[in-house]
């Protein structure tokens, strides 16, 4: 019995001096977070740019970005031609080529090349200019050229109207006939049977209540 208690004692000597040691045990130490380290480089690298600033001195160069820009040479440079850009000068206006072109008859003083407007006219219609058309075969036609004031009329004649090549909305039959009149008083035959034909036009729209053609009888009569 006495055995048996002396052999616990020792045991409880033990246990006690193992736990008596255990706090002595060096404990690992905990890990220091590395996201402390990045924000302090990065509030020291702000905080550097902040009072470098402040001095006047420009941290960073930033490069501006540079145009596109053709180096030309002294011929070209004088000639101020700029690559790369809409020339909108070369967007030329409805009517306005027939008007430098009358402009340019008018200084070369008369008589006019009535015979080179016209066929210029013509070649403006043909490429669907029709405002550069309309305006030469006025011009010629107040001249007393005779196909022009023959065309003049036709663009009008509700007869023979064609809108794609007639730069008006629709045929003007008082307009036709004052044009076929004058062609006719200049001694153009055509212009006769183009008024005959205008006038029977004329009496069969009246009949249907066509006021322009009552108005053209009126005219005519």
């Amino acid at each position: 019995m006495k055995l048996l208690t002396l052999n616990e004692g020792i045991e409880s000597a033990r246990s006690s001096k193992t736990k008596m040691s255990e706090p002595n045990e060096a404990t690992p130490s905990p890990r220091r977070n590395p996201l402390i380290w990045i924000v302090v480089i990065v509030v020291g690298v702000i905080l550097a740019i902040f009072l470098s600033g402040e001095r006047g001195e420009v941290p960073i160069a930033v490069p501006k970005a540079s145009p596109a820009v053709v180096t030309l040479s002294t011929d070209e440079a004088a000639s101020d031609i700029v690559v790369g850009t809409i020339e909108r000068s070369l967007l030329v206006p409805p009517g306005m080529r027939a008007r430098q072109y009358i402009e340019q008859m008018r200084a070369a003083g008369k008589p006019y090349p009535l015979s080179q407007a016209f066929e210029k006219a013509q070649q403006f219609r043909t490429e669907g200019s029709l405002a550069d058309a309309h305006l030469l075969f006025f011009f010629a036609a107040r001249e007393n050229h005779l196909p022009a004031i023959m065309m003049m009329g036709e663009m009008s004649d509700p007869i023979r109207f064609r809108a794609q090549d007639s730069l008006l909305d629709q045929a003007d039959a008082i307009q036709a006939y004052k044009w076929y009149n004058k062609a006719a008083q200049l001694g153009q035959p055509s212009a006769t049977e183009r008024l005959d034909e205008l006038g029977r036009w004329a009496s069969e729209a009246a009949a249907t209540g066509n006021s322009e053609a009552r108005q053209l009888l009126l005219n005519i009569q």
